[in-house]
């Protein structure tokens, strides 16, 4: 195979590297949205189990302190009831100093009751809003996940495609080509091709390039290597 002829198929193979690379780029994209929406719903959920256990928590102190005053207001009827059978004042004072003391226990069991009902209320209000959130986010992952699945299996079935082109066309060079066409770069990160400029530089790098080589590398007598970053140099295309 001449070089002339050599360049166009590594530039052919080239394309279907660089189509390769970007399919398989969407689809970690893709991956990547599915993966953070995904991460979004789990910390939404994490979120209503963490508020429904503070409303539960509430509703527990309510119960609590509920009874709390039922047995204060029962002591302070059993106070009042036998204050008011005392016999003299001595018992009398007692009798109200202990009368007192319930009456204030009773308000403190009251207040606490009162703040554990607001308590529920603000819990149940942060539930409901994190639950919304929680069902629109998990409805925009159900819907995106749909589309990205059929999006992938169109990616995929282009991707093994290219794959299949990709094998007749290294079928179509030598190893030593493949070889020097990879080391170059060809199916990695970047490209292993690029074009020596008219000013006699690498097009990627833009290291000179001594006359003589390219003398050869424009008549394509043979692969020729940038020695500043070890991409395949070819001609720009005439008329260019």
């Amino acid at each position: 195979m001449q070089a002339t002829d050599t360049v166009e198929e590594l530039l052919t193979l080239q394309e279907i590297d660089l189509e390769i690379l970007r399919i398989e780029g969407e689809l970690r994209r893709l991956g990547e949205e599915v993966a953070e929406l995904r991460e979004t719903v789990e910390g939404l959920e994490t979120q209503v189990g963490r508020i429904r256990a503070e409303v539960e928590e509430a509703e527990t102190r309510v119960r609590r302190f509920h009874r709390s005053v039922e047995a204060g207001r029962a002591t302070l009827k059993r106070l009042e009831a036998r204050s008011a059978a005392v016999a003299n004042m001595q018992q009398h004072l007692a009798a109200r100093s202990e009368t007192d003391t319930a009456r204030r226990n009773l308000r403190a069991a009251e207040d606490d009751q009162l703040d554990a009902m607001q308590d529920v209320e603000t819990a149940r209000g942060a539930l409901a809003a994190a639950e919304g959130e929680l069902s629109e986010a998990g409805a925009a992952l159900a819907a995106h996940t749909a589309a990205v699945d059929a999006l992938r299996a169109t990616l995929e079935r282009e991707l093994q495609a290219h794959g299949a082109s990709r094998k007749t066309q290294e079928g179509r060079l030598d190893r030593r080509t493949l070889q020097l066409y990879r080391s170059a770069g060809g199916g990695g990160s970047h490209t292993a091709l690029a074009e020596l400029t008219l000013d006699g530089v690498c097009g990627r790098c833009y290291t000179s390039v001594p006359k003589q080589r390219q003398s050869e590398i424009r008549t394509r007598r043979s692969l020729a290597l940038c020695e500043g970053c070890g991409i395949i140099l070819y001609p720009v295309s005439p008329g260019v």
